[in-house]
């Protein structure tokens, strides 16, 4: 009985002192292995991805950039920490974003609900002073506002807002990682698109009120990205065809009224006109604030296309009238043409023949008109109405040119 006392007495001391043991070997106090598993056993033993470990102040200090394809968030986590004369010198260790805790960095400018506007799983490097580097591409999906005043020459402006979700700005204190974000997004655009090119893009910073109503504000982060078009294609189309449209109507107006070359081209400028707002309204935007200009510029000049068909067919039926002229119309046009004005601008540039017979009769004008006085009349009325439709419409396209056409 007293031996198997005993027996009992030696085998409790024994489980006693094993259980001792385990209490007394913590997490830290690792067994030994090769120098990244025990520096991963050493790291995240006792160790929470959910929760944030306090540091100075309180306060977790987050670096953000901006990248053309990608964003970078560093931080300093005090628990992942380590002497690399313990660990065969190893200076930085990578591991899953999941394994870790994670700023809630987030997109607060995303429109498309099928974007994912949390940071994606992806592998961050952490070195042995606890500072943790996550660069995971992305897609940026936000709100541009667009001014397409100056088509082809249009650009957008695209704001991208970033900040912490949930966590207040004496908990995560957001800031830029680079000075100068204009280098950096010129660095990273290996790619050109062929469509848009990022002109300027500045960075601000602020404070914003919680989302959640309650008494805490949240570090913001806004980048706001000008887009300009590249307007090399549109403009040599679209620009030329407004300048080349325009001399077809100017000619309409130059030539003469009965001749068959100006109600020809008077036809195909009008043709013309029509096509090329047809083309345009299918390669325009339909969207943004203004109106395009260059829109605005050919429906101006289809009026006016408009207007020298109209008149040019009026010109014609007045020359080949054969009725008495009304008195009025008579006495302004020999009035006009017998004015040095006239003489100069419109008889010597229009009919020559008449600018000579007005130079042999240099001190008598008054038989300008006697030679087939109806016919004559009418056709001279005509040419004057010509030449001040042509001065007048070339004022006006210089007007459009000026307020209108793209530059």
């Amino acid at each position: 009985m007293k031996n198997s006392f005993l027996a009992l007495l030696v085998i409790f001391n024994i489980l006693l002192n094993k259980q001792a043991m385990c209490i007394k070997l913590r997490c830290k106090d690792i067994v030994d292995n090769s120098a990244l598993s025990r520096l991963k056993e050493y790291l995240f033993c006792e160790y929470n991805p959910k929760d944030r470990m306090l540091a100075k102040n309180n306060a977790t200090v987050v670096n953000f950039g901006l990248n053309l394809h990608q964003f970078q968030v560093v931080w300093t986590e005090p628990h992942l920490t380590w002497d690399k004369s313990q660990f065969d010198s190893i200076a930085s260790l990578r591991v899953k974003s999941y394994q870790i805790w994670v700023p809630d960095i987030v997109m607060h400018s995303t429109t498309n609900i099928d974007v994912d506007i949390e940071i994606p799983i992806v592998d961050c490097v952490v070195n042995y002073k606890g500072t943790v580097l996550c660069v995971p591409t992305t897609t940026y999906t936000t709100f541009c506002e667009s001014d397409h005043t100056w088509w082809p020459y249009d650009v957008m402006n695209c704001t991208i807002h970033v900040g912490s979700w949930s966590y207040a700005s004496d908990e995560i204190n957001l800031r830029p990682s680079f000075t100068d974000v204009s280098d950096v997004f010129a660095e990273n655009s290996m790619e050109k698109n062929l469509g848009w090119e990022v002109a300027n893009i500045s960075e601000s910073e602020r404070v914003i009120k919680s989302k959640f109503g309650l008494e805490f504000t949240t570090d913001y982060l806004s980048y706001n990205i000008l887009l300009k078009r590249h307007a090399s294609i549109y403009a040599t189309t679209y620009v030329t065809l407004a300048i080349v449209l325009m001399t077809m109507t100017l000619m309409t107006l130059w030539l003469e009224p009965k001749s068959t070359e100006r109600m020809v081209i008077a036809n195909m400028n009008f043709i013309l006109h029509l096509f090329c707002l047809l083309d345009l309204q299918w390669k325009l935007p339909f969207n943004g604030i203004h109106p395009p200009q260059l829109i605005l510029f050919y429906e101006k000049s289809l009026s006016l296309a408009a207007f020298s068909l109209i008149l040019t067919s009026i010109l014609r039926y007045l020359q080949q009238l054969n009725t008495e002229v009304p008195t009025w119309i008579s006495l302004t046009t020999v009035s006009i043409l017998k004015s040095r004005v006239g003489q100069i601008f419109l008889v010597s540039i229009l009919d020559p023949k008449v600018s000579a017979r007005i130079e042999m009769n240099a001190d008598d004008n008054t038989n300008l008109m006697s030679l087939d006085k109806k016919e004559s009349t009418w056709r001279y009325t005509s040419i004057l109405i010509g030449w001040l439709a042509f001065l007048s419409v070339s004022l006006v396209y210089v007007i459009m040119l000026i307020i209108f056409l793209p530059t």
